[in-house]
């Protein structure tokens, strides 16, 4: 079956084709190719025709027949395959009465049970004929508004939402009644807007403030309750240029050889200018562009190849266009320009309409329309047959939520199973389950209804939480003929109760009263996000025992009678929002009996400077009775540093004052009427954060206030080949007598001073001019020639002696050359790829990666880092195809070759020579008694990927011909890079023919740590696994009830149908609300950005102390921590690192010499070390399941191995081990066992790095084994609830697409 889902994946491998198909609605039939010429499987063969926008996904499913059980509803009674398809491997469909909402992508896939191959992708635009629409509007631009009118004639009896979409645009949605910001596309920001009566009038009329010529299109109006979306009218929008420049339409038929779009310009051209055609709505708008000549760079790719202008146009003044081959889609306004140096000037606007011949839609619409009647009709009768998902909402605190299922299903209690699951398909309840398949989290708290002649089998869930929210399936199975009846879904979603203070409040009430009667003898507990006691008291025991962080601060409600358990917080700070979850309980059987979940957030008093002010004061007044004895102040930073100390009989305590602020404080020590604000002198950057300050008396907290400071860093951006760039600074603070005036960069070296010239760092000999004006106080730097290497935080600091008088911060972005494709390299210890970026950094574009492994049914972006040479050295092969071939070799062949396998480290790990040695280059590794050296390695290592990249870059279609001296080539390596070590890649390079002598600066060297990061933070267009999203649906949206876009989901996290990362760990200094959709992070080129999710991610961080990352990259031989700080402008700079080697390869070898027996297996591990590599190899691939395995045993190992007994017989004594036809088949809890220690070590040193660097919010996961599941969970598990744990969708790419980013902006990292 394993070798069927391989030969599966070759023949796939080479019938994926995208395809498109145009219909317009009205039509009777459109039909979406898909034909197949693999072999069909010959057990349990399938054919998906399946929308990855849609949920459920599927559209069409054929097994022996169809199977519309999981179909779409929007599509029932629509599609239909041949009745022969899997025979004649036509898989086709045909999709009836197509309307406009069908647009979209069409997956054809085959299965077989085991694997599931794509065969092609049909894109289906679906177009509105003119005789389909509702309304047509027409408009000219500038205009203040436009009225879209939708008006609904029936009463509305309950709540709906009414969305106004186009088709055409990604997101679709323009306009939602209610608030949804992070739906709308983003074209019509702060445009549209209804009625606020339009649900109590009917009239969902949308207004469309200033119409631009992009806005033209087909805009749909409809409703959607809990069970349909509603389809109620169509307007066709026509947003026309003004008179002055709408002079010319041009009408032409489909199928014309060309069209001629003219443009005329009568004036005398004297300077170099750009003819640009663009067309409003596309993008990128470009349709084509001349200056010297054609320059097609930009141009959108549906003209490619049919385009063409005059050779002598700007010669002539005739700037007409060409269009060949028109079709209906280049319909539309083109827009003829000129762009000198100084502005772009608009020259005409031409409406293009390409029309049909012979159109029959209005044939079509009358039997259309007839069809739409009796199906709606019929679909409405019906509907509740057809709801997929039912919404059941209910609020934190309620006794029991019920879950209601009843099939119409004729059953039999003897031959039916009824199973509730969960998201993650964990048992919620079942009719027929034993004690121990339960889940944990629902034992003792549901009721499953049995009634099989009514078909009842509701259920009731008790105490209900946040953590419940989500879809349930009540799914029926036949015992007897072993077919599952149509199942149910539930969509359930509790929600919580908040309460929000500002931050110096006295105290915050937690509200929970129950209506359930109770009795004296229980037990009532608080606890917060990560279950630590905040308050709680048992009848017998009384007071619990309560976590420290909440000792002296809480105050609860003891009265059982009145049932009220609500709980006072004193002085509560940012740490303290989140989560709190009150239980009720027996004490003697621990039955819950009440539970009330409420989220509390904190918020605080923000104050936001420049850099360069002489002070800021941080605000703290309160009302409390002060002492003259032993009243304290403290003021403390995020990580706890004193920032100043003052006690009311001691006054100042400046011994227990943090150096970082020596000298840079004051606070008025009278104290009345209760201030306690603290002025903070010459602030910086990296200043910013949470201040806390705490009155006290005897240990006794008095008063608590929290401030958030951010201090600004004035920025300034010039392009790479300027001749200098000024770096301003001016402070107001008088200056007299002898100061120091010093220019730093990132790391702290030296850039310019009025004194101590000979420290100045050698990078900027020569290139600086700074201003020595002590009367106006002008100390601004000139820097000659920047470039990208220069970009960073410019620090300028006046002191006299060791007193800082006034500090300001610059951070300067130096953009590089925009023409330069990237191409980068990541050589990893078990796997080696490439990836690359043939566009300029200012289009944007998407980052390719070579996929490796096609000829054994694999398509992975990495290929194995083993490379095998013959006898003489020469190079063979590398990759798969070395292990391959080496794996095949048999007998005493393998001696006549070279193979070296996971030998990153051998090369990198250089250590400095002794005194009068030179670099040691040709120091050799050896591998199974064969060596060669270092450079020739790595030389031949980076050959054979530029070789290869460039012949994958001749194919792709924006490649063509291009050399390897056109690309900036990125190389990842593991960490900071030694000199020695640089100077051996450089050369290597230089030799393999990535760079020349002379072009060493296009070879740039990128942390893969950082690369990782990097990608993290763009965000990865695909986002982030889910505990919801496994690897097998990587490339679907997240399921409605989706918990998060992490790996971990802790209480309080999001709502059902919402995506969104939370921080809500227990030490974070702001929560986001249920409500939001926020990842509190900060890069360099954007202040928001959306991922393909839908996902809105705030790339200015409210918590500018929490900028540390934990980067694990779990590669498949080594992993490796490392941790970042987010600087100001989105640089990263690693702070601490550390590395392990798995233990896993040398577990399974043990595992294996366990069942054979010592001498058996060291003899085959002696003679056949090709074979050894092949099992190792096949073991690599096996270790990311969660599940049990089988690995092939070779027949040379298994006739060895006979000789000494039954082959059988070796696994009667090896627990997890067993013996069947051929492969040696491991249980999923022995392979588990390989990693135990492993994840052990991987906890330890987590918790040793998280132990010495306080200021981490996030841990990262990449790398190759990121994919296991149980490595996830794993690290969820533990570290989960203090931090939030994150995985890019496609972990093991991370490091090659954040290399690329890296190559595109270098000046996000900083190398100290």
């Amino acid at each position: 079956m394993e070798l069927l889902a391989v030969i599966l994946l070759f023949y796939a491998s080479q019938y994926l084709l995208a395809m498109g198909e145009e219909v317009f609605e009205g039509a009777e039939l459109a039909v979406l190719p898909c034909h197949y010429s693999g072999v069909i499987p010959e057990v349990n063969p399938s054919v998906i025709w399946s929308r990855h926008d849609l949920k459920p996904q599927t559209v069409h499913l054929r097994r022996k027949e169809d199977d519309f059980c999981g179909q779409n509803q929007r599509f029932s009674g629509r599609t239909s395959m041949k009745f022969d398809a899997l025979a004649s491997a036509d898989f086709s469909l045909s999709l009836r009465n197509p309307r406009l909402y069908d647009s979209g992508n069409y997956i054809c896939s085959i299965s077989d049970g085991i694997a599931e191959i794509t065969v092609t992708e049909v894109k289906l635009q679906v177009k509105a004929s003119p005789e389909s629409l509702t309304m047509t509007m027409k408009v000219l631009k500038g205009e203040e508004s436009v009225l879209l009118p939708c008006q609904y004639g029936k009463e509305l009896e309950e709540v709906v939402t009414v969305k106004w979409s186009r088709s055409d645009l990604n997101p679709n949605i323009v306009h939602k009644l209610g608030n949804y910001p992070s739906e709308q596309n983003q074209l019509y920001e702060g445009r549209t807007s209804m009625s606020p009566y339009a649900l109590t009038s009917s009239d969902f009329s949308l207004t469309l403030k200033e119409p631009q010529l992009s806005d033209s299109g087909i805009y749909i109006c409809s409703i959607i309750d809990d069970k349909e979306e509603i389809f109620l009218s169509d307007v066709q929008l026509h947003v026309r240029a003004s008179e002055e420049f709408l002079t010319v339409t041009v009408e032409v038929y489909k199928g014309e050889e060309s069209v001629v779009l003219p443009c005329q310009y009568s004036k005398v051209i004297e300077d170099l200018v750009t003819v640009k055609w663009g067309r409003s709505g596309l993008n990128p708008d470009t349709v084509h562009q001349r200056r010297e000549r054609d320059d097609l760079r930009g141009q959108n790719q549906l003209f490619e190849g049919r385009t063409s202008m005059r050779p002598d146009a700007l010669v002539s003044g005739n700037f007409s266009l060409t269009l060949k081959e028109p079709q209906l889609s280049d319909s539309g306004i083109y827009i003829c320009s000129i762009i000198d140096e100084e502005e772009e000037t608009r020259l005409l606007d031409i409406q293009l309409h390409v029309k049909e011949i012979f159109p029959t839609w209005a044939v079509v619409l009358l039997v259309l329309m007839v069809l739409l009647a009796v199906s709606g009709g019929l679909l409405f009768h019906f509907r509740h047959y057809f709801i997929s998902v039912y919404k059941v909402e209910v609020n934190s605190g309620v006794k029991s939520v019920l879950l209601p299922f009843k099939t119409t299903v004729s059953l039999t209690e003897d031959n039916t199973t009824v199973t509730w699951r969960n998201n993650d398909g964990r048992m919620v309840a079942s009719n027929r389950y034993k004690d121990d398949q339960q889940h944990r989290q629902y034992k003792n708290r549901t009721e499953m209804k049995k009634n099989y002649g009514s078909g009842d089998f509701s259920l009731t869930l008790k105490n209900p939480t946040v953590r419940d929210s989500g879809t349930y399936s009540c799914t029926v199975y036949d015992d007897k003929s072993g077919k599952i009846r149509p199942n149910k879904q539930v969509l359930l979603k509790v929600k919580v109760y908040k309460v929000e203070v500002d931050s110096g409040v006295e105290s915050v009430l937690l509200p929970f009263k129950t209506p359930v009667s109770l009795t004296e003898e229980v037990t009532v507990t608080w606890r917060n996000n990560s279950g630590r006691v905040v308050d709680g008291y048992d009848w017998w025991y009384k007071n619990l025992q309560q976590h420290k962080q909440y000792e002296g601060r809480t105050e609860m409600k003891i009265n059982v009678k009145s049932r009220d358990f609500s709980l006072t917080l004193k002085n509560p700070t940012v740490r303290d929002s989140g989560t709190y979850t009150c239980t009720v309980s027996y004490r003697q059987t621990g039955e819950i009996l009440a539970m009330k979940q409420v989220l509390l957030k904190v918020k605080v008093y923000k104050v936001e400077v420049d850099s360069g002010v002489e002070s800021v004061l941080l605000p703290f007044k309160a009302t409390v009775l002060l002492s003259k004895d032993n009243t304290t102040v403290t003021w403390t930073d995020n990580p706890g540093r004193v920032v100043r100390k003052h006690n009311r009989r001691l006054g100042f305590l400046s011994e227990v004052q943090h150096q970082r602020y020596k000298n840079r404080t004051e606070m008025k020590t009278k104290f009345t009427p209760g201030n306690f604000s603290l002025t903070l002198k010459n602030p910086r950057h990296r200043d910013s954060g949470i201040y806390t300050c705490i009155v006290s008396r005897w240990g006794t907290i008095l008063a608590m206030k929290q401030v958030l400071l951010k201090v600004k860093v004035y920025k300034v951006e010039v392009d790479s080949g300027v001749e200098s760039v000024l770096l301003p600074f001016k402070t107001p603070v008088s200056l007299t007598g002898v100061v120091t005036v010093m220019w730093r960069n990132n790391s702290g070296r030296m850039v310019d001073c009025n004194y101590f010239k000979e420290l100045q760092l050698r990078q900027y000999k020569y290139r600086t001019e700074m201003k020595k004006n002590y009367k106006s106080g002008d100390f601004s730097l000139t820097l000659k020639n920047p470039t990208v290497r220069d970009s960073g935080t410019y620090t300028c600091t006046i002191c006299r002696k060791e007193t800082i008088l006034a500090k300001k911060q610059v951070l300067l972005k130096v953009k590089g050359e925009a023409d330069s494709p990237i191409m980068a390299i990541d050589f990893g210890s078990g796997y080696s790829g490439y990836a690359f970026n043939l566009k300029p950094r200012e289009e944007g574009g998407e980052t390719q990666l070579k996929r490796w492994g096609k000829e054994l049914g694999l398509d992975s972006p990495k290929t194995p880092t083993c490379i095998l040479f013959d006898r003489h050295k020469r190079f063979l092969k590398f990759g798969y195809e070395a292990k391959t071939a080496y794996s095949n070799m048999r007998g005493r062949e393998a001696d006549n070759y070279y193979i070296f396998d996971n030998f990153k480290r051998n090369i990198l790990d250089i250590y400095e020579p002794a005194p009068g040695r030179g670099v040691r280059n040709n120091e050799k590794i050896f591998f199974f008694s064969k060596s060669m050296t270092r450079l020739e390695l790595f030389r031949e290592v980076l050959r054979f990927l530029k070789d290869d990249a460039l012949k994958t870059i001749k194919h792709h279609p924006a490649g063509g011909e291009i050399s390897a001296s056109d690309f900036t080539w990125v190389l990842t390596v593991p960490g900071s890079l030694k000199d020695l070590t640089k100077r051996l890649m450089t050369e290597a390079a230089v030799q393999a023919g990535l760079v020349g002598e002379d072009t060493k600066d296009k070879l740039v060297f990128a942390l893969e740590s950082a690369a990782a990061l990097a990608w993290c933070l763009k965000p990865p267009p695909d986002g982030f696994i889910t505990q919801n999203h496994s690897r097998t649906s990587q490339d679907q949206p997240p399921e409605p009830a989706g918990a998060g876009t992490s790996c971990n989901d802790p209480a309080g996290g999001p709502e059902p149908g919402e995506t969104r990362v939370l921080l809500e760990t227990q030490n974070q200094d702001q929560v986001a609300e249920p409500g939001e959709t926020r990842v509190l992070l900060e890069t360099q080129n954007q202040d928001q950005v959306h991922c393909k999710m839908g996902t809105k991610i705030l790339l200015e961080t409210r918590n500018p102390d929490r900028k540390r990352y934990l980067v694990v990259d779990c590669g498949d031989q080594i992993y490796r921590i490392t941790v970042h700080e987010v600087l100001e402008g989105g640089a990263l700079k690693m702070l601490d690192k550390d590395f392990r080697r798995y233990l896993g390869e040398k577990k399974i070898k043990e595992f294996l010499r366990e069942i054979f027996s010592h001498g058996v297996w060291r003899e085959y591990e002696e003679n056949f070390p090709s074979e050894v590599l092949k099992i190792m190899f096949e073991f690599i691939h096996l270790q990311h399941l969660d599940e049990d395995v089988q690995i092939s045993c070779p027949d040379t190992l298994r006739e060895r191995a006979q000789r000494e007994k039954d082959i059988e017989t070796f696994f009667a004594s090896v627990e997890g081990a067993s013996w069947e036809d051929g492969v040696i088949k491991i249980s999923r809890d022995k392979l588990r066992s390989f990693f135990d220690d492993s994840l052990q070590r991987i906890t330890e040193r987590l918790r040793d790095v998280l132990n010495k660097n306080s200021n981490i919010g996030f841990i990262v996961l990449v790398g190759g084994l990121a994919e296991s599941q149980m490595l996830r969970q794993f690290i969820t598990d533990q570290f989960g609830h203090q931090y939030k744990v994150l995985c890019p969708l496609r972990p093991q790419e991370a490091v090659l697409k954040g290399a690329v980013e890296l190559g595109r902006n270098p000046e996000l990292v900083q190398f100290d």
